[in-house]
């Protein structure tokens, strides 16, 4: 019985949240490994829309084999653009925003801004300094709806209904986003990536690194000049005594010993 009880205040504890909108942008429709299913990305959207990641990062780190699509396809504009998303009723709410550098391989290359009916909520997006190439990223929003406010942080605004989620252009190239998900629920409750491993994530691709000719040529040059160092100077020091020599030392009494014993009883003996 008490078994049962634990099992049930688990299985209350560990609830997770619902997802009740996602889109794969700039792909197609997607079932995740977590049954949350995503629409196609809506072809009446601005922007272009990229399967870069498809052809050039088949592997990519943090993600199960099955959701890396999500991040192979996106969608960018030369401009801010953004989506606009229905919700429902009053509750606890998480925007999460799913991102991947497929083309950049240095930081302040790709930087944006994220709003949310008009309030920032991410500032200075750097995916590559975030998590490096061909690493998937997520951000979380978490905000709650009542009555006709959105509460966001410190911060209340209007809501009529639906939120827009905004990719805010910056002299860093273009905005993007590879997907979006929105759940009914709390932040502990919505799944989340594993923690980034560095180590890990460095090598993705499996590639196999070629040595460089020239700069195998450059090193045997410097090791065929290289100046041999000299021998190290061996320094004399007095010889040491066998340890030997000190054991037969001391020995030299009793042999005396033994040498006047000896002849002392023959002599005896003879006399008798």
């Amino acid at each position: 019985m008490l078994l049962i009880l634990l099992l049930a205040l688990l299985d209350v504890g560990c609830e997770a949240a619902r997802a009740i909108w996602a889109v794969n942008a700039g792909g197609g429709a997607h079932r995740g490994v977590d049954g949350v299913v995503y629409g196609a990305d809506p072809s009446n959207m601005p922007g272009v829309t990229s399967d870069h990641g498809i052809h050039h990062l088949p592997l990519l780190a943090r993600v199960h084999p099955q959701d890396r699509i999500l991040y192979q396809t996106e969608r960018y504009n030369f401009d801010s653009f953004g989506y606009t998303i229905p919700v429902p009723q009053d509750g606890d709410y998480v925007l999460v925003l799913k991102f991947c550098e497929v083309y950049f391989q240095a930081s302040n290359q790709k930087v944006f801004d994220v709003r949310l009916n008009n309030q920032p909520v991410v500032v200075g997006l750097d995916i590559f300094n975030k998590a490096g190439h061909g690493t998937a990223h997520d951000e979380y929003v978490p905000f709650r709806i009542q009555g006709n406010a959105l509460f966001i942080r410190d911060y209340k605004l209007a809501f009529t209904g639906e939120i827009q989620v905004e990719f805010v252009k910056t002299p860093y190239d273009n905005p993007k986003i590879n997907a979006i998900v929105l759940y009914e629920g709390k932040l502990a409750e919505v799944p989340k990536l594993p923690p980034l491993k560095k180590e890990q994530d460095e090598i993705v691709q499996e590639e196999l690194i070629q040595e460089d000719p020239i700069r195998s040529e450059e090193t045997e040059a410097d090791q065929s000049h290289t100046i041999p160092k000299p021998a190290p100077k061996k320094v004399s020091r007095p010889k040491k005594a066998s340890p030997y020599d000190e054991q037969d030392t001391q020995y030299w009494p009793i042999l005396i010993g033994i040498g006047v014993f000896l002849p002392t009883v023959i002599l005896l003996c003879k006399s008798m």
